[in-house]
């Protein structure tokens, strides 16, 4: 399926919004921090503008977030990492064996240096 510009606009921004909202955060504080107009960020959020990658990544630094966190929806590819392989192994199990692996690493964080 082919993603159209209208996707990447209401996705990214409906995200953005979300995390703002989630800090309590107004889109007056926001755009005065990363220095855009609230017009900009009202248009982001509401889908109508991306604005430039600078403003995208401020945003992203300013609302913690990656930017993985906004275009994850929008890719079909799914990269094969170490990372993705830990977290598809760690959801399959259960509560208790959580518990045991989080006790492992503190273990090992312990007793063979900082993680």
């Amino acid at each position: 399926m082919l993603i159209t510009s209208e996707d990447i606009l209401n996705i990214i921004g409906s995200k953005i919004k979300q995390v703002r909202l989630s800090k309590k955060y107004t889109q007056d504080y926001v755009s005065e921090n990363i220095n855009i107009s609230i017009d900009l960020l009202r248009n982001i959020e509401n889908g109508r503008n991306i604005g430039s990658l600078t403003t995208l990544l401020n945003l992203c630094n300013f609302l913690e977030i990656s930017p993985n966190y906004l275009f994850k929806e929008l890719l079909t590819f799914k990269e094969d990492t170490l990372d993705s392989n830990l977290i598809t192994y760690i959801n399959a199990l259960s509560q208790k064996d959580k518990e045991i692996l989080k006790d492992i690493i503190i273990h090992i964080d312990k007793n063979y240096g900082k993680l």
